[in-house]
């Protein structure tokens, strides 16, 4: 329905601005900038309707969660040492830490 409204809003908007026909290359100017921004923004709003999908230009947010792991494993690997990142990765695979030693 907002879609209808933009369309009908951006069709109708030479007739409200042309009130002085000496200035119609601004008018169709301006007219053309503003229907560009508004439908721009109609296409962005479409394409971040439902970020987290299966399609390429999708929200990877699996990606980004096992980089994050990644990084905390390094971190921990510098402070801490090996002991403390593989305690660490068995806490998270589910395996406890007592069956292992």
């Amino acid at each position: 329905m907002a879609r209808t409204f933009l369309f009908f809003w951006v069709f109708t908007l030479p007739f409200a601005l042309c009130s002085n026909a000496k200035e119609l290359p601004g008018i169709l100017l301006s007219t053309f900038f503003i229907t560009y921004g508004f439908v721009g923004l109609e296409y962005v709003s479409m394409e971040l309707d439902d970020p987290f999908g299966d399609d390429p230009n999708d929200f990877d947010d699996l990606g980004m969660a096992e980089m994050v792991f990644e990084d905390i494993y390094i971190t921990l690997y510098k402070l801490d040492g090996d002991a403390s990142v593989q305690n660490l990765r068995m806490k998270l695979a589910g395996v406890k830490v007592e069956e292992i030693a």
